[in-house]
């Protein structure tokens, strides 16, 4: 009876234990980043992942403050290489990540281009070093994963140059065999979808392949997308992909276009849609057919209004349920974001802005009125030009429309000193509060920007014409007090 109990004990034990060393096996690696950014002391420094390589939704996976000696740390957990950003202010540097490794970095920039809003329009970008003995680095091949991608960048885009109008203009068949020539002298130029950075190279010859073969299709597809993997997360691989896939179901002569309005329009019907798309030659593979169906849903709801936008959005959703491949369920939903991104007021609600005095600000205090919020920084003339423009258009419209300056100045005491200088200025004003996410996610990359917000406290219309390009008569007739005409369903929406 003893011995009976103490082999279920061991029994249980054993189990537990390989439960628990499941576990560990399962857990993602996490890669760890460190370093110093001295010239940033007192600023958020935030690791940006991308989800997918078709939406490019970026996803903040890790931030920290850098301290009072420059360093900071960020961690990321991923159990296949990926591509990143670092991102401090509006400055940004790109570069790989490989599981389990950990990094030492050494992060330099200009501090005046530091000072810019968007420091890489003028070619400025967060200066990345590795803390390794460059020596040793230079003495011997590039091991690291982001040393031998730099490495082939720009050999390749030396031979790119070196050959492109022979290869573009003249099409000569020579200078396409010498650019393939130098290339596998230097590199191993072959399909390894198990090898990151062969696959890389491999694929990064595609761009130029295109432009040579850019009439052979054919040729193209069966190189480069005619075989068993699909490699979500190569860049290089995704930019092909992307470009050959480019609004295809749209544009492709080889798909019937009327039963793809059928599909869509009449009946929301994921399985005639994906039916009718297989008699594709370049659409045989149902796991890249479902990846083009994905891509093309968020073109057509974005670029192809005879397309019922809730239909597409339906599809999508059934998609993201029944999906097959586990890839595509968090692209499904990735894809179902990026189209409705405009549409949700989560990009308004949760905003904490701060106000000149330094009290907190929410867009949602501006519900019942159409609001109209633009975003400027001081030092931009265009933008204190527009600002007087702006002062005429919340006259003209003061009781049915409510202006907010959002002032991006990285220093939040550069406003108060703005509206001392410029007490004509009357309306409401707030300062970002270091809100780079919900910049990034609105897509303010140039200034002067706007945004058009409806009393409902939804955004309305997020691209709007520039002041000097219709701005006025477009808010004219958005606010016009309503007439007979709108109840007439002959007439012609505003919007």
């Amino acid at each position: 009876m003893k011995l009976n109990k103490l082999f279920f004990s061991y029994v249980c034990l054993l189990s537990l234990l390989m439960v628990v060393g499941q576990g560990w096996a399962q857990k993602t690696p996490a890669v760890v980043i460190r370093g110093n950014a001295d010239f940033a002391v007192g600023e958020e420094i935030r690791l940006i992942a991308y989800e997918d390589l078709i939406t490019y939704v970026p996803k903040v996976v890790s931030s920290d403050v850098i301290d009072k000696k420059g360093a900071f740390e960020l961690s990321y957990s991923t159990a296949e290489e990926r591509l990143v950003q670092l991102e401090i202010r509006t400055a940004r540097a790109e570069f790989f990540v490989e599981p389990s490794k950990n990094y030492d970095f050494n992060i330099t920039m200009d501090e005046e281009m530091f000072k810019f809003f968007r420091p890489q329009d003028y070619g400025a970008f967060l200066q990345i070093v590795s803390e390794k003995d460059e020596a040793v680095e230079k003495a011997e091949a590039p091991r690291d994963l982001n040393r031998k991608i730099n490495y082939f960048t720009r050999y390749y885009n030396y031979v790119f140059d070196r050959f492109y109008f022979s290869i573009v203009y003249d099409r000569k068949a020579e200078a396409m065999d010498s650019v393939m020539l130098l290339m596998n002298k230097r590199f191993d130029v072959r399909y390894n979808p198990y090898d990151f950075f062969q696959s890389y190279v491999f694929y990064g010859m595609s761009q130029i392949e295109g432009l040579y073969w850019h009439k052979d299709v054919h040729k193209l597809y069966q190189k480069y997308l005619n075989n068993d993997h699909i490699l979500y997360n190569n860049p290089n691989y995704m930019d092909f992909f992307n470009s050959f896939y480019d609004d295809y179901v749209f544009m492709s002569p080889k798909i019937n276009q009327d039963n793809v309005l059928t599909a869509i329009n009449d009946s929301a019907d994921y399985k005639m849609l994906f039916n009718e798309l297989g008699r594709d030659e370049f659409l045989v593979n149902e796991r890249i057919r479902e990846l083009v169906i994905i891509k093309n849903l968020g073109q057509l709801y974005l670029n192809h209004p005879e397309f019922d936008k809730g239909n597409i959005l339906k599809l999508l959703e059934e998609l993201r349920q029944t999906t097959h491949f586990a890839e595509h369920k968090p692209l499904v939903e990735n894809m179902i974001h990026f189209v409705n991104k405009f549409s949700d007021n989560q990009l308004v609600k949760n905003v904490k802005l701060k106000e000149s005095n330094g009290k907190d600000f929410s867009l949602n205090k501006l519900k019942g009125k159409w609001a109209f919020v633009h975003f400027f920084r001081t030092d931009c003339i265009e933008c204190v030009r527009e600002l007087m423009l702006i002062r005429e258009l919340q006259e003209m419209h003061k009781d049915s429309l409510v202006c907010v300056g959002v002032c991006l100045d990285f220093d939040k005491y550069q406003l108060q000193n703005f509206l001392n200088k410029y007490p004509q200025f009357d309306w409401q004003f707030v300062h970002f509060n270091q809100q780079y996410q919900w910049l990034n996610n609105l897509e303010v990359n140039s200034l002067p920007d706007y945004v058009l917000l409806s009393p409902d406290g939804r955004i309305y219309e997020r691209y709007l014409p520039s002041l000097s390009d219709g701005l006025v008569e477009y808010l004219s007739r958005l606010l016009a007090p309503a007439t007979p005409q709108d109840d007439n369903p002959m007439f012609h929406p505003r919007k």
